[in-house]
Order: structure tokens, then sequence, then C-alpha cells
């Protein structure tokens, strides 16, 4: 018993988080048919989890006053969470107005089977409470056989629906280029076959009985165990599309560090401008996303306090050489720029005083993943681009011999 009060209570505390959750994320939506089918769904499948631990079931039969009315409870709410699962995903799939339709017809052929549920069960004979094993103990009654039956069959039947349109939902074209939305929907589909595999195992057991085979009881015991586990792949359905975007894939993460080592030399080499705006927040040292977007916000700064020392000569000769490389003209744009910052950053470029215009206009990084690219390209032409260092040697043999003069 112990087991099986802690995996139905685990899974039903889970399943009241997420519906918590659920219901203060989307209180603004209340109106939505879509969002009444969420919310339904998370309630049903999680208080039927929580009712079916062995230490609920002594409480809710205790209370009611009535032997096994607990397994009334669970199993009308286990239906319950297959129409309401069912009708989520035809939401998902049919515009409001067309799933409509379909979802009247859920609605109304559930409720029904629901009060056929409360009626068959009241004209049995259950006075003999079974906590774990009331389908096999009381399958060959003729009542609860048939409550069984049409139980069995509601949620085989909600549950391959939700299985089938959710898949079918996952390989829609619109959807299939929607990473997380997609992958969303095949964990729908797999919480589907829980409690589908539930209901297929049980009422096979049924069948079993039926026909006075009793050794494939203990299939019918372990079966709503497997139900009960359906709740973590729905909370991994839920949290993927919403999370999902929000979470840098590991391949991002990569880039980003190699974006930040590729800027290191470069943004060495300039700290000496202002070192006091050198910043790394507190717990992001191990983030290279923080730490490539204070890379470019420092070079940024350090490039405008550098810019009244470029050079126009050094310019014009890093621009001279670049054409006749025939560099493309992002490199060209780079080695310029690489050669202004050398020229401008070394001790004698800052004891001059800024009489020259610059010999480019900064560029704004509108685009991150373009400012990346124009700084890490500057930063290698800085540090090993021959043409940077011929351009900036010559401008510097040119204002040796002016001196001499």
């Amino acid at each position: 018993m112990a087991i099986f009060n802690l995996i139905y209570l685990s899974c039903g505390i889970v399943g009241l988080l997420l519906l918590a959750y659920k219901i203060r994320a989307l209180r603004s939506s209340w109106g939505s048919p879509r969002v009444v089918a969420l919310i339904s769904t998370v309630f049903f499948s999680a208080f039927a989890v929580l009712f079916a631990a062995p230490a609920n079931i002594t409480w809710i039969n205790w209370t009611s006053g009535v032997p096994n009315f607990a397994a009334l409870l669970v199993y009308s709410l286990v239906v319950c969470f297959a129409g309401a699962a069912f009708a989520l995903v035809i939401y998902w799939r049919y515009p409001a107005t067309q799933a409509w339709q379909r979802v009247r017809l859920i609605v109304v052929s559930y409720s029904t089977i629901v009060a056929a549920m409360v009626v068959l069960f009241f004209k049995s004979e259950v006075g003999e409470e079974r906590q774990v094993d009331f389908d096999t103990y009381y399958a060959t009654q003729p009542t609860i056989a048939v409550f069984l039956f049409i139980y069995f069959v509601a949620t085989m039947v909600g549950c391959g629906g939700q299985a089938y349109h959710c898949w079918q939902g996952s390989r829609d074209e619109a959807i299939s280029a929607r990473r997380w939305l997609r992958l969303g929907l095949r964990w729908y589909c797999a919480a589907a076959l829980f409690p589908m595999a539930f209901a297929v195992i049980k009422l096979f057991v049924l069948l079993m009985d039926w026909a006075g085979e009793r050794s494939f009881d203990v299939l019918s015991t372990a079966a709503p165990l497997m139900a009960s586990l359906s709740m973590f792949p729905l909370v991994i359905a839920m949290a993927l599309p919403v999370f999902g975007p929000r979470r840098p894939s590991p391949s991002l993460w990569v880039r980003r560090w190699r974006t930040y080592f590729a800027l290191r030399p470069l943004h060495r080499a300039l700290v000496h401008v202002n070192p006091g705006i050198v910043l790394v927040a507190p717990g992001k040292f191990l983030n290279p996303h923080h730490r490539v977007r204070r890379q470019i916000i420092e070079l940024n700064d350090w490039r405008w306090a550098l810019t009244p020392y470029f050079d126009l000569s050094v310019g014009e000769a890093a621009t001279c050489l670049a054409r006749q490389a025939s560099l493309p003209t992002d490199e060209l744009a780079a080695v310029v720029e690489a050669a202004q910052l050398r020229a401008a950053g070394s001790s004698d470029g800052r004891a001059r005083a800024p009489e020259r215009r610059p010999a480019s206009v900064i560029v704004d990084g509108t685009d991150l993943a373009a400012e990346h690219d124009r700084w890490v390209r500057i930063s290698r032409a800085y540090q090993h681009s021959p043409i940077v260092d011929a351009a900036v040697a010559g401008a510097a043999r040119v204002e040796a011999a002016g001196g001499m003069d």
C-alpha cells in the first residue's frame, strides 16, 4: 500500500501544481473555450490521480458513508478527463465554430456516460469495500460489468482521440516548422497513451474475467499505476511550448562561447581606454550570452572614445591594400576598422590631438547576430591581418618622417 500511496500522491501533487500554474497563467483568458478545456483536462487528471491513492480512497469512503464510493468518484473523473482531453485537441486542430460542433457531441456523450455510471453503481450490490481490486472482485456482477465496460471504452476512445489528433497535428506543415509546439503535441500524444494503455489492459482483464479466466487479474491491479504516470509527460507537454522557446539551445550556447573567445583579444587590447566600464554581473560569470553582450557594449563604448583619434591616412591605406587583395566588402570594412583602432589605441595615437576626422562611421548593431559577426571580423583582423600591420606601420613611418622634418 505504501508504494501505491507514494506514486499516486506524488503524481497528484504534481498535477495540482500544474493546475495552479495554469490557472494563474491563463486567468486573463478564461472566456476562451480552449482555456476551459485545458484547465478541465488538468483538473480532472490531477484529482483522479490524487483520489486514487489508497489512503484517500479510505477517507472518501468513510466520509461519504458509501462503500466503494471512491471508485465511482475516481472513475467518473477519469472519464471526464478523457472527454476534456479529447475536446481540447479538437479545439487545437479546428476553428472554434467548427470545433464546437464536435465538442458538443463529446460533452453530451461523456456527460451521459458519467450519468449512466452513477445509476449503474447505485443499482449494484457493492457493500464490501475493495480499495485495490474493485474491478476484478465485482467484474461478474452484471451492473458493475456494464459500469466497468463503458468506463474503459470511454477512456480508451477519449485518450485514443487525443493521441491521434496530437500526432496528426504535430505533422501538419504549419506546426512542424515550430519546433517546440511540435514537440509539445508529441508529448501530449505520449501522455494520452498511458491512460489508453490502462483502459486496454483493464478491458482485456474484464473480458477474461467474464470468460472465467482469473490469471490476468494481477494486470488489473498494476494498470492504474501506469495511468498515473501520464502526469509527467502531461507536465512536459504543457511546459515545452511555453518555456522551450525561452531556453537557449546548446548549439547557441557553444556559439556564444566561441564568439566570446574570438572577441577576447581585441577586448583586452582596448581595455585600457576605459577599464572602469568592464562589468560581469553577479552570477553571470559562466553565462556566455551575458559575457558577449557586455563585450559588445564595452567595445562599442571604447570605439566611440577612440573615434576622435582615428587617422584618415590609416583608413585610406588599409582601404587601398584591402582592395588590392580583393577582400569582400564586410572583410574590407573590418580591416579598415581594425587598423583605425590599432592606430588610435596606441600611446602615440592617444597623445596626438584629435585634428583628423574619423575615417569611417560606426555601425549600430541593430541586428544582434550581425553585430557579433562584425566585431568578430574586426577582432580577427586586429590580431592577424597583414593589411592592418602594413597600414599602421606605414602611417607610423610617415608620421616619424614628418616629425624629423
